[in-house]
């Protein structure tokens, strides 16, 4: 009976940090990281700047901000 894989050996795509890395899966997970991590950048920074400048323009509009 034989050991199929050493825990030394394995190779996890959510853990690879090797940006040359060519093993399919590492590759397809870091362009979907990579992706979604875009798209919810965008998206925070759309919404905190809505909601931060609506703020701030009612804040100057009454007289709140000096």
């Amino acid at each position: 009976m034989g050991v199929i894989a050493d825990a030394r050996m394995q190779h996890h795509y959510q853990t690879c940090r090797d940006e040359s890395c060519e093993r399919f899966a590492c590759r397809v997970y870091r362009e979907g990281y990579n992706d979604g991590h875009a798209a919810g950048y965008a998206a925070g920074e759309a919404a905190g700047y809505s909601s931060a400048h609506a703020d701030g323009y009612a804040a100057a509009s009454c007289g709140e901000v000096g």
